[in-house]
């Protein structure tokens, strides 16, 4: 069981590696530049391919042989992910993440027709290309150091989460507090080390996502230049 649940983590692991790299790729070559920030965490890890991936693996091996059922379940798999992250994450830092608007048959920006069928795609090459060569590594590995890779991993992405994820929260919070606010030697001490880290990461997410749409777009700009005007106030200090 432990065996099992190994697989499962780092296969979640390294297809969110793997679609980082990809989502680069792509990105580089439409922008005709070399575009490295994707997606809201610090590492290199997209966790909405993971997750598409461990759950086409789950879900849908039944239709391994059959390659027309297998498109067209891993369209709809891994299209409802996507749909569902996009709602959750916008409902939580209240900015819309990406937008489909543009792309003919879209559902509400979050998806389109485009990108589900890669995604369909994308399921027959897991099964017929990533998965033999990603398991015959994973086989390589004894049971001890499988689970000591494991461990390891899980714990700098679970660190890389809750980092991310906390400044994220506190970056709006932090900074209206900070701006309102007289403090103290020690407090400006804690808050420029604050400020630095969500500046750096502001930075990183503006341009991990330069092309934010929706109707809260403003968001991004409003806190980019409460930071600005923080920093200019700390150099005044």
């Amino acid at each position: 069981m432990l065996y099992d649940s190994c697989y499962l983590i780092l296969m979640f692991l390294v297809y969110s590696f793997i679609g980082y790299i990809i989502e680069v790729l792509f990105c580089s070559y439409h922008e005709n530049r070399l575009v490295m920030n994707r997606g809201f965490l610090i590492g290199p890890w997209l966790p909405i391919y993971g997750s598409s991936v461990v759950l086409i693996y789950l879900l849908l091996h039944k239709y391994e042989n059959d390659i027309l059922a297998l498109f067209i379940m891993s369209m709809f798999t891994c299209s409802v992910v996507e749909f569902f992250t996009s709602l959750v994450l916008e409902k939580i830092f209240k900015i819309r993440w990406w937008d489909y608007s543009k792309h003919k048959f879209n559902l509400d920006g979050r998806i389109c027709l485009t990108n589900s069928i890669y995604f369909g795609l994308g399921g027959i090459a897991l099964f017929y290309l990533f998965n033999p060569v990603v398991f015959s590594l994973f086989n390589v590995l004894s049971h001890k150091a499988l689970i000591i890779i494991t461990n390891i991993l899980s714990l700098v992405f679970i660190g890389d989460l809750i980092t991310s994820i906390s400044v994220l929260v506190k970056l709006k919070v932090s900074s209206i507090k900070f701006s309102q606010k007289d403090v103290s030697e020690e407090v400006i001490k804690l808050r420029n080390e604050a400020l630095k880290k969500n500046a750096l990461l502001l930075k990183r997410l503006m341009n991990a996502f330069p092309k934010v749409e929706g109707k809260n777009k403003e968001v991004f700009i409003e806190l980019k230049k409460k930071v600005n005007d923080i920093r200019n106030k700390k150099k005044k200090i």
